[in-house]
């Protein structure tokens, strides 16, 4: 043999030897990617007890009970059942890619680091069996950018573990209580609302109301001699005041039991519903307490409906016939005070603004023609 042919002889065998020791410097990487984040816990679904999800500023437990899920750290609110399903079988599915960094001052970069960490925006994610083992406690990272993933891409570090990983799958996983609580509350249109009141503790109270389901604008009842309404819009919106409304954060009703409220706000339908807001003042947050009752005397004194609400074609009649009868407004009452009554809540800013106006906000003096004249009272 020449030293030609030894030559390539020897540099055939250095380019196996380097792809051999990358093979096995990249071997713990292709096993794990062999396989899901946890194998294990598509078996374990029905086993799960609790759901821990902690930020740095916000905390969910969710927890298993014999009525179903509930927010246990919200007095054991019912939780959304369907969201936190989701939300196991999604994690069930991930599957590693690829194992990523394991050097602590490398974590903020893909957002593994823990999550106490000033300018952490990770989420950790705990999951307990019904035993009381630990099934996951993940650390979910940035999710990873990339227009041709089929899949979301997220950079993971189980806790207990020193490497991150490149997963694939869905994770977006927030502590946010919207995301695990039905928020929606009541939703009163405000065509049905004849009348709204705001009672305040020694102040005049405001109340507004409209004759006919048919007007577009309510009216502010009782201004005084030589005053006007500001502004028939703002009037108008308090009508608005059942419509969509949902919560931003929620307690039992106990925590509030035999303190007084500091406004009373109650809106009459033209079909008899009578709701009644009252706003309570805890540890420097405003609760509202809602009840509901069906008053008949209301229904009688409403004026009747329009001809036009009235008339209907015989073929629309026997079709209204056929359907099932609507539930009655007694029974509206009932059920808005089942769901509602065990609880108070804090409102969003917007409907809050709606129930602190003050009377003397709303008026001005008559001389005062600064404003459009479509903005005052009819």
């Amino acid at each position: 043999m020449n030293i030609r042919h030894i030559a390539i002889a020897i540099a055939a065998i250095l380019v196996i030897t380097a792809a051999w020791k990358v093979s096995q410097e990249r071997a713990p990487t292709t096993e794990i990617a062999a396989g899901r984040l946890y194998p294990k816990l598509i078996d374990q679904l029905n086993d799960i007890q609790r759901v821990s999800i902690h930020s740095l500023s916000k905390n969910m437990e969710l927890a298993k009970s014999e009525d179903g899920w509930v927010v246990a750290n919200r007095d054991n609110y019912p939780a959304n059942f369907s969201a936190i399903k989701r939300l196991l079988l999604n994690l069930s599915a991930v599957v590693v890619i690829e194992q990523k960094t394991s050097k602590a001052e490398n974590y903020p970069r893909i957002g593994v680091q823990e999550i106490d960490d000033e300018d952490s925006d990770s989420v950790l994610l705990r999951i307990e069996h019904r035993d009381g083992t630990e099934l996951v406690a993940l650390i979910i990272g940035n999710e990873r950018n990339g227009k041709s993933l089929d899949l979301p891409n997220y950079y993971v570090r189980k806790s207990n573990a020193a490497s991150a990983l490149l997963v694939e799958g869905e994770l977006n996983v927030s502590a946010n209580q919207r995301h695990w609580m039905d928020t929606h509350l009541v939703n009163i249109d405000t065509t049905r609302v004849r009348t709204v009141t705001i009672n305040r503790d020694q102040e005049s109270p405001i109340v507004v109301s409209k004759a006919k389901r048919s007007d577009n604008f309510f009216t502010l009842q009782a201004i005084p001699a030589g005053f006007t309404a500001k502004s028939r819009t703002i009037i108008s919106s308090l009508g608005a005041v059942l419509l969509d409304v949902k919560f931003d954060d929620v307690a039992a009703a106990k925590l509030v039991q035999g303190l007084p409220p500091s406004v009373v706000t109650k809106v009459q339908t033209f079909d008899g519903l009578v709701a009644t807001l009252e706003q309570i003042e805890f540890e420097d947050t405003v609760y509202v307490r809602f009840g509901f009752e069906f008053d008949p005397e209301i229904v009688a004194d409403a004026p009747p409906a329009s001809t036009a609400d009235e008339s209907a074609d015989e073929d629309d009649k026997s079709d209204d016939a056929a359907a099932a009868e609507p539930p009655s407004i007694a029974d509206e009452a009932a059920t808005l005070n089942a769901k509602l009554n065990p609880w108070v809540y804090v409102l969003p800013d917007y409907k809050r603004r709606m129930i602190d106006k003050r009377f003397d906000d709303m008026i001005k003096p008559t001389e005062d023609d600064s404003s459009d004249s479509g903005n005052t009272s009819e």
